[in-house]
C-alpha cells in the first residue's frame, strides 16, 4: 500500500531527494481532466508534509492502455525543497519504443557548477487571483530605474539575469503560489479537455 511505503520515507529539511514512482494516483494537480480523485490523499499529505514539489509537467500522459485505448498520468516525480531548482527540462521521450504501456521520462539534474537561469514557469502560481493592473503599474514605476541599471551593465548574460530577477521580484509581490491539498480543484482549461476527449475518441475508431 502506498500509505505504508510513504510512511517509511522521512526527509529532513537539508536532504536533496528525488522520488519517482508509478503511484497510480489520480488528482487534478497533475491531470486537469480528473474529477474523481483516487488513491491520492496519502501521497499529497506526504508531499505537503515534506514540502516537496511536483517535477512532472502537468497534463502530459505517462501511461497508455492499448487494450482500453485510454491514457493517464500514473508515473510521478517529486523533488525535495532543496532539490527542486536542480531539476530542469522534464519531458517524455517520444522516440523511445519500450514495448510497454509506460512512457520513458527524462529530465536534467543541474549541478552546483552549472549556471542556468531559473525558469519561473516551474512554479505553480495561482494566476486567477493576480491583480494584473497593480502588477503592470509596479513594472511601469520601476521601468526607468531598470533601464538605467541595464545601461550600466555591459554583459548580455548579466543583463538577462538582472531583468529576470526584477520580474521575479515583482512576481513575489503580486503572484502567489497555489496551495495544494487532497481536495483541491485546480483551474482547468475546458477547451483543452474537450480537445483531449475528441482526440481520444478518434483513437478508438
Amino acid at each position: 500500500m502506498i500509505e505504508q511505503e510513504l510512511a517509511k520515507v522521512m526527509l529532513n529539511s537539508e536532504q536533496k531527494v528525488i522520488i519517482i514512482e508509478d503511484f497510480n494516483a489520480h488528482h487534478s494537480w497533475w491531470n486537469a481532466k480528473i474529477s474523481n480523485f483516487i488513491r491520492m490523499k496519502a501521497l499529497i499529505n506526504w508531499v505537503n508534509l515534506h514540502k516537496c514539489n511536483l517535477i512532472n509537467t502537468s497534463d502530459i500522459d505517462t501511461y497508455h492502455s492499448y487494450s482500453s485505448q485510454s491514457s493517464s498520468i500514473l508515473d510521478l516525480a517529486f523533488a525535495s525543497k532543496n532539490m527542486r531548482n536542480h531539476i530542469k527540462n522534464w519531458h517524455i521521450d517520444e522516440n523511445a519504443d519500450t514495448k510497454f504501456n509506460h512512457e520513458v521520462i527524462l529530465f536534467t539534474i543541474v549541478t552546483e557548477k552549472m549556471k542556468l537561469i531559473e525558469n519561473s514557469l516551474n512554479a505553480s502560481y495561482n494566476l486567477q487571483k493576480v491583480n494584473w493592473k497593480d502588477f503592470d503599474e509596479h513594472l511601469q514605476k520601476t521601468k526607468d530605474k531598470m533601464i538605467v541599471k541595464m545601461q550600466r551593465i555591459t554583459s548580455l548574460e548579466a543583463k538577462v539575469i538582472y531583468l529576470t530577477e526584477c520580474i521575479k521580484n515583482t512576481v513575489k509581490l503580486f503572484v502567489f503560489k497555489q496551495r495544494i491539498c487532497a481536495k483541491s480543484k485546480l483551474w482547468r482549461n475546458n477547451e483543452l479537455i474537450e480537445m483531449w476527449k475528441t482526440l481520444l475518441s478518434k483513437k478508438r475508431i
